[in-house]
């Protein structure tokens, strides 16, 4: 059986959403996985009831201290060890869960998981968001998507690397292609730290770099692997989202072979969270506004990399290559 840990007071509309979409995961996992909520016992303890649950596929860590979304990552771990957010993550150190999982502040979610379960290389830099993103050709996995800011362009490099390595081992992509989000096809089109990583990049063996793709190729499918600064991949995501949302104002939902197949592709709540690449660890980001079929997801998504030992594989490719 596989164990989370999930923050229960992580997302805008925590802890409801969160504790009707844990009990939604344990349900469709039927004995598969097993769900830690971190967060006050008493205030947990009442959502379980009210949502009717008396299963043993839940259980509760009190972590009273809450987390704001616009507390310091670094304060966040130092300041709130008993918050649901850093006792999920300080759970699986400690070698109770395989994956941790918050809706919450997604920059103290990156820095405990890097302070505590640490990365894969001492020579990777900083840990991605590798999220996967739909294509009309299929899927597309973009890193960074929102942990870090203000790269150089090394660490572009290594987002490149991990971002190859995670299609390969996830989505079983043998060679993928990598490419650059910019302004332009040309080499020497973009900020200085694009076209600097360009030039890195087409001198890495172990990437199968196709160059600057811009931001119309990006749903069309032109590359397997999307790299970008986590400012920018997270604004790309937001349209995206934005996107389907602004479909289902315009449409509503389509009851038609064709309707159903886009809310399955496009609906962003089904892909729950994003992975944390290069980490000694499972650590899964979900969005902010997350409603309880994301978190649902999120959770599913979890147990499905703990399961695979996706973030293992990971670590191990990726300590080879550097």
């Amino acid at each position: 059986m596989i164990k989370i840990a999930l923050d229960a007071l992580g997302g805008d509309y925590a802890p409801d959403v969160v504790i009707d979409g844990a009990i939604r995961a344990v349900k469709e996992a039927e004995g598969k996985l097993h769900i830690v909520l971190c967060g006050p016992q008493e205030v947990v303890e009442q959502g379980l009831k009210k949502f009717g649950y008396e299963g043993d596929a839940i259980s509760i860590v009190d972590a009273p201290e809450p987390v704001a979304m616009d507390d310091h990552p670094v304060e966040v771990l130092r300041k709130k060890p008993n918050s649901g957010l850093v006792t999920c993550v300080a759970l699986q150190k400690k070698g109770l869960v395989q994956a941790s999982v918050s809706a919450g502040n997604s920059g103290a979610m990156m820095a405990s998981c890097l302070m505590l379960l640490g990365r894969t290389s001492e020579n990777f830099a900083r840990p991605p968001i590798g999220c996967i993103i739909p294509t009309v050709q299929g899927q597309m996995v973009m890193v960074d998507a929102g942990a870090n800011v203000d790269e150089k362009a090394p660490v572009l490099v290594d987002f490149a690397l991990a971002g190859s390595v995670f299609a390969e081992c996830y989505l079983g992509i043998e060679n993928p292609k990598v490419a650059l989000l910019n302004m332009g096809e040309e080499e020497k089109k973009g900020p200085a730290v694009i076209q600097e990583a360009y030039q890195l990049l087409k001198n890495v063996d172990s990437i199968n770099f196709i160059g600057n793709i811009e931001g119309r190729e990006v749903l069309l499918g032109g590359a397997d692997v999307l790299v970008c600064s986590g400012y920018t991949g997270n604004i790309v995501l937001k349209m995206i989202e934005g996107f389907y949302i602004l479909h289902h104002e315009l449409f509503g939902s389509i009851d038609t072979p064709a309707g159903r197949r886009f809310d399955e592709t496009w609906d962003y709540r089904n892909a729950g969270g994003a992975l944390l690449l290069g980490l000694n660890g499972t650590g899964l980001i979900a969005h902010g506004i997350s409603d309880a079929k994301a978190i649902h997801q999120a959770c599913l998504a979890a147990y499905r990399f703990a399961s695979n030992g996706v973030a293992k594989k990971i670590g191990e490719k990726l300590s080879g290559m550097k």
